[in-house]
């Protein structure tokens, strides 16, 4: 009896050591998988777990071609990669996928799949080396929606209401501004003459010192600079000063001589780094979006004369 007792619980014990490691290879396998479609194609790929050599040369190869991999067959991949199709195969399986034509389905909508957070857009590298088409639109679609709500949190209605008087009770209205700044200035001053009211703007890249010296009180100056600090715009507005012309400006920097000199500064969001960056989206897209929102108010102030004017 004692005999068949001690044969009885190594023999249970046994069947226990092996259940137990059943579920651990069971569920260690459910966690991986669960864990990976966690995580997105692009994260697997530059995580690479447990990737063979080849697998990591044809997931390097996909991060790099994001737009290529898409219009690829299997066997073009494979030769880029130098490396073969079943290698494609089993990278397709590791990533829980059924080949590669469901590997680019799934890549192709992620890729075009809209990223929801909108405060990790640098402004002044908004994509990467790497980055595709698709990706790109995404990023720059995301810094349009962070500039426009940025910019409208910095907006003073006071101010903006201030200066659409001043511009429209003005005898003149002249436009100051270099590079960018002069570009948005002709893009508002067309606006102006399709709704019927004129702005000058000189032709000719730095005669607007010229400009100013033929304003008067009576007259009204928009000066537009993001940074501040533009040496022909800064001396059109100490050349207004002198001669008594209501001045309003738009900038990023709130202590630059320029909004000191004027008599209504409108700020910006002061985001962008004008010597470290690929481009001007958001400064531009910032001092759009003022000057569509003093379009549209001095449209309002005179609106029944506008609507006459532009439906003629």
């Amino acid at each position: 009896m004692d005999k068949k007792k001690e044969n009885t619980f190594p023999a249970k014990w046994q069947f226990v050591s092996k259940l137990f490691y059943i579920f651990t290879i069971y569920f260690g396998i459910l966690f991986q998988f669960c864990y990976n479609r966690c995580m997105t194609l692009q994260e697997q790929l530059k995580e690479k777990n447990n990737f063979t050599e080849n697998e990591k040369i044809i997931a390097d190869y996909i991060l790099s071609h994001k737009d290529d991999v898409l219009q690829m067959s299997i066997q073009s991949l494979a030769l880029k990669t130098f490396t073969s199709t079943s290698a494609i195969m089993r990278l397709c399986t590791r990533l829980n996928l059924v080949g590669f034509k469901d590997f680019k389905f799934r890549f192709s909508q992620e890729l075009l799949r809209p990223n929801t957070d909108y405060n990790d857009v640098d402004p002044n590298f908004p994509f990467s080396k790497n980055d595709s088409i698709p990706e790109i639109s995404q990023q720059l679609k995301k810094l349009t929606i962070q500039t426009l709500q940025e910019t409208q949190k910095m907006l003073s209605t006071q101010d903006m209401k201030k200066a659409c008087i001043m511009m429209k009770n003005a005898k003149h209205v002249a436009l100051f501004g270099v590079g960018d700044a002069y570009l948005a200035g002709l893009a508002f001053q067309a606006s102006m003459t399709r709704a019927g009211t004129n702005y000058i703007v000189t032709p000719v890249y730095g005669e607007q010192g010229h400009l100013a010296k033929t304003l008067y009180p009576e007259d009204c100056a928009l000066l537009l600079s993001y940074s501040g600090s533009s040496e022909n715009t800064v001396n059109s507005a100490k050349t207004l000063k002198r001669r008594k012309v209501p001045t309003i400006c738009i900038t990023a920097n709130q202590n630059s001589e320029l909004a000191k000199i004027c008599d209504i500064p409108l700020f910006l969001p002061a985001k962008e780094d004008r010597g470290h960056r690929i481009a001007a989206f958001f400064s531009r897209a910032s001092m759009e979006y003022y000057l569509n929102v003093m379009y549209s108010y001095l449209y309002v102030l005179d609106y029944d004369k506008h609507i006459k004017e532009t439906t003629e």
